[in-house]
């Protein structure tokens, strides 16, 4: 489907760098051309942010696996910042919640309770300062995943209620005449006319959760060298007393998206889990939830609302966005390909947001890094991952514009699926985007 407009689009996105719209490129392994792929990674280079890269062999499998037709899950486009949309035959709400996947782990570490609100929110799962209430690790991870289908069973109750509300008091006849559907089965949209009619969820911090459980599971049960006693405590002063502690965690814990074989592991688990808590659930317009793992700017938010947690992130700080692994997971960006191409796109199919921040070299010449970087991106993609999208930005730029912001109107960066100009950023915001990696490819 590349043709000459492909690249007439291509050229006014490189010559206007506009936030909106929200440019979103398609590419095939083996069917769209090299020449293709490295033209969207030198738009990426010109304009620091835009487009955003989606592999067709990944996503278009999870849109037939969801019970769509192959013509029809051929023919996509992304809604709102990165997720798949049949057009004109699938009403997917998908951005219909975001889920704080850190809430749930905070909860099953005070049984039930968020420290947040300090009252029991959730179910009494257990103890973690009592002995006998988690014996074994699995224990641990079982009462976090039961904290995580409570809170999906509520969000998508609220959802169902909000939607059926939606149904009584707005149809919408004029929508309902652009979709295919509506006329033939004489309903609504918002009453289930469409063709398709999923919801999508968006999970929020789930690399949090990874590198948290596989702290506990190392320090508490594996090594025996941490007693929950002693974590908790550590977490209740945001490690202020236990700095020792804390230094281990991140300097000797494996991450996801390092070259360690177990967080990868645990993240298709709690992916899989995920995925099928959803799909029991079927929304009010007859279809089914999705799930998918990008934030738009919400893990800086919801991270405003937790406390420490056990992967080593601080009382306040903002989680990760996407599904990008922590800042400062090694140097080399192939090990953090390898762990998200590695992930199963069938149980994503509300897609990712794979956040990447990458800078030329003191020498590299522009070919050169277009280059070097299309490379990387055509291995990622070989490899089965999802989408990618790039920060071509250095660190000291960001800090200068931040002290300067008169001097940066034009910067555009990319949040989790979507754009923005830096200097119309928050302050947390943009310190996030600071903190994130940068990759200097070699």
């Amino acid at each position: 489907m590349v043709c000459d407009m492909t690249y007439v689009f291509l050229k006014v996105t490189e010559m206007l760098a506009l936030r909106d719209p929200n440019v979103n490129a398609r590419y095939y392994p083996g069917v769209t051309s090299a020449e293709y792929l490295k033209r969207l990674i030198e738009v990426n280079t010109v304009t620091a942010a835009t487009p955003s890269l989606h592999n067709d062999a990944a996503v278009i499998p999870a849109l037939v696996n969801q019970g769509f037709s192959l013509a029809d899950a051929r023919d996509w486009a992304a809604t709102g910042c990165v997720e798949p949309t049949s057009a004109g035959r699938h009403f997917g709400h998908t951005n219909s919640m975001l889920l704080n996947t850190v809430a749930p782990l905070e909860m099953a570490l005070y049984n039930g309770v968020h420290p947040l609100m300090g009252e029991q929110i959730g179910p009494r799962t257990g103890d973690p300062a009592d002995p006998e209430s988690f014996p074994t690790f699995d224990d641990f991870k079982a009462a976090y995943k039961q904290q995580l289908s409570w809170l999906i069973d509520q969000a998508v109750e609220y959802n169902n209620l909000l939607g059926t509300s939606h149904q009584y008091l707005h149809p919408t006849p004029l929508l309902s005449s652009f979709f295919e559907g509506p006329m033939e089965r004489g309903r609504d949209v918002i009453a289930g006319g469409a063709r398709y009619n999923t919801s999508g969820a968006a999970l929020v911090s789930i690399t949090d959760v990874i590198d948290s459980l596989i702290a506990i599971k190392q320090l508490v049960y594996e090594e025996k060298t941490v007693a929950w006693q002693t974590l908790l405590q550590a977490l209740a002063r945001d490690f202020q007393g236990y700095e020792i502690l804390h230094a281990r965690i991140l300097t000797k814990v494996p991450k996801f998206g390092s070259e360690a074989e177990e967080p990868g592991k645990l993240a298709q688990e709690l992916i899989d889990f995920i995925y099928a808590e959803y799909q029991r659930h079927d929304n009010y317009r007859g279809g089914k939830y999705t799930s998918g793992f990008w934030s738009m700017s919400n893990h800086v938010a919801f991270g405003t609302l937790s406390g420490a947690i056990p992967s080593g992130r601080k009382k306040g700080q903002p989680f990760t966005p996407g599904i990008t692994p922590s800042p400062g997971v090694g140097d080399e960006l192939l090990a953090n390909i390898h762990t998200i191409a590695g992930l199963n796109p069938l149980k994503m199919p509300n897609n990712i947001a794979f956040n990447v921040k990458v800078t030329p070299g003191p020498r590299d010449t522009h070919s050169e890094f277009v280059e070097r970087v299309t490379a990387y991106t055509k291995t990622y993609f070989e490899l089965g991952g999802m989408q990618i999208q790039f920060n071509i930005v250095t660190t000291e730029m960001l800090k200068d514009a931040m002290a300067h912001p008169e001097n940066y109107r034009w910067l555009l960066v990319r949040i989790s699926g979507y754009n923005a100009y830096f200097v119309e950023l928050n302050e947390d915001m943009q310190r996030e985007i600071i903190r994130r990696t940068e990759y200097n490819l070699v």
